[in-house]
């Protein structure tokens, strides 16, 4: 501690020594030399790293570690031990190393399996390095797919049985971890299904079963799980109307209020339900039917009767009993029969109500107030109920509402590691720009201190003194015993009283602060 303090007494005792302006000098370099130290330091940021491989399993971490190792590449391994990072700029070099070793492997074991040949293995043991090197292979290529982080694939192969009958099929199970925020589409779950089922001996589509790392089915039989394997077909039609439906209103309105000053979504109810309606209606609005068919039947007798004939009364008998007791009378009889055969009246009628039939639409429209005039909402909700199809008794509705719109689109927000890097950059420059800014201010304040502080003014010293001057007598001194002071000064005053009188007259403050601080040493 003695040598510290005795170390900064000599240099604060050097500092002292220093003139205002040598001061102000070894103020600059340092300032100088500080900003140089910074810029250097804020112009070359430290070295950035890329991840190299990412969800790696214990092995494959391990392997790729130890050859970074040995190759002397830097390195760093994250938490969890899934993800290796290097150099941003070395990333490809190490990649095409790495892969060049067979690295990584993917975390399971594949036909490599058979590359060391070893003696007395057993049939059985063989059979089930064969189903690990097909599992193995399945899940290196299925981690390949852009959606999938990883997957673990399990063959069951039954034993081969005499009787067709007796035989077992071949089955096998998938399970899939998608990557966030990603989905598998149905084309995308068909070929996962297609590979395994063409990979693996005997396997049929009906037999392999596909499920996300929730639980969640993908694939079941022949029918893939609509919850993860992306949208169905109900699904994506309903969402192909309302985007066909919202893209024509949105043209039609920025027509009116301009682009960029009209929202437009819309949402339809769609039935999917496919109905059959079978109806027989008979004599359809009261027609006369048509005849089918027609006969009539007519049959005449003719011939002679006996017996009395004319008015029934005593003449007649008499007249009959006078012609004779042989008398005949001529009598004929006709008789017509008539049927007719109508054509039943009857309509069939088979109605089949194709399925996705519109059951509801909204439609919701949102204008920018701070560019469309209110009164023109009345006008667009008009032409959308129109242009849209709307039907009130169906329970559709428009909703046309103006909103100012905000200044910034979600489009425009920078995303998180966008936003850093800018307040970086940032940093960066109102360091480089605040440094040179300081040091001129504390330049200036040094220079402006010196040139306000009170320049010190030599001034003509007086001794008393005992010895009496020459040319002067005793009797001129006055009373005996008093003290001697000298005379009064030469005729022609000195050069520094001239300054001292110069200064007087031009600032009077300075040398009334002069004269103050010598009766404060008296």
């Amino acid at each position: 501690m003695g040598r510290i303090a005795q170390q900064l007494a000599q240099f604060r005792t050097r500092w002292d020594r220093l003139t205002p302006n040598q001061r102000v000098a070894v103020i600059g370099v340092a300032l100088t030399a500080l900003f140089a130290v910074t810029l250097l330091l804020v112009m070359q940021p430290p070295q950035r790293y890329a991840p190299v491989y990412t969800n790696l399993s214990g092995e494959d971490a391990a392997a790729i570690v130890e050859q970074l190792r040995q190759q002397g590449v830097p390195y760093r391994l994250s938490a969890d031990g899934t993800t290796v990072s290097v150099p941003a700029d070395r990333v490809a070099d190490v990649r095409l190393a790495l892969a060049s070793l067979g690295l990584p492997k993917g975390g399971s074991l594949g036909f490599e399996l058979f590359d060391r040949s070893s003696f007395g293995v057993t049939d059985f043991a063989q059979r089930v390095n064969y189903q690990r090197a097909i599992e193995g292979e399945l899940q290196r290529t299925i981690s390949r797919l852009d959606a999938v982080s990883s997957a673990r694939v399990h063959i069951v192969i039954p034993e081969e049985s005499l009787f067709a009958e007796d035989q077992q099929p071949t089955s096998a199970a998938v399970v899939l971890q998608l990557k966030p925020g990603r989905q598998l589409t149905e084309d995308q779950v068909r070929g996962i299904v297609h590979l395994v089922s063409s990979a693996v001996p005997g396997l049929q589509p009906e037999h392999l079963t596909i499920v996300d790392d929730a639980g969640n089915p993908i694939w079941s039989g022949n029918e893939a799980g609509s919850a993860t394997a992306g949208m169905d077909e109900h699904l994506k039609a309903q969402r192909a109307y309302e985007t066909t439906l919202a893209t024509q209103l949105q043209a039609m309105i920025a027509r009116i209020v301009g682009n960029g000053n009209a929202a437009v979504q819309v949402h339809a109810t769609l039935d999917w339900d496919q109905r059959s309606v079978d109806s027989e209606i008979f004599s359809p609005n009261g027609t006369q039917p048509q005849v089918r068919s027609q006969q009539e039947r007519v049959q005449t007798v003719e011939g002679n009767t006996t017996g009395a004939i004319g008015v029934p009364g005593v003449d007649s008998n008499v007249q009959t009993f006078q012609e004779g007791a042989g008398g005949q009378n001529q009598q004929r009889s006709e008789l017509r029969e008539s049927t007719t055969n109508y054509e039943v009246s009857r309509q069939v009628e088979r109605v089949v109500q194709a399925p996705g039939q519109l059951e509801r639409l909204s439609v919701a429209v949102v204008l920018n107030g701070s560019a469309v005039d209110p009164t023109v909402a009345q006008q667009v909700r008009d032409l959308v109920a129109a242009a849209a199809g709307i039907v009130p008794e169906r329970g559709d509705s428009v909703t046309v509402s103006v909103v100012p719109f905000s200044a910034t689109t979600p489009e425009e927000a920078p995303s998180g590691a966008g936003l850093i890097d800018r307040l970086l950059d940032f940093a960066r420059i109102g360091v480089i720009v605040l440094i040179p800014l300081v040091a001129l201010l504390i330049a200036w304040r040094v220079l402006a201190s010196q040139r306000g502080a009170p320049q010190p003014v030599p001034v003509p010293q007086y001794r008393v003194s005992s010895e009496p001057l020459a040319g002067v007598s005793a009797a001129g001194l006055g009373t005996a015993g008093t003290a001697e002071i000298p005379g009064p000064p030469p005729a022609t005053p000195p050069p520094q009283f001239k300054d001292l009188q110069e200064l007087a007259r031009r600032d009077p403050a300075v040398v009334a602060q002069l004269v103050r601080s010598w009766l404060n040493e008296e």
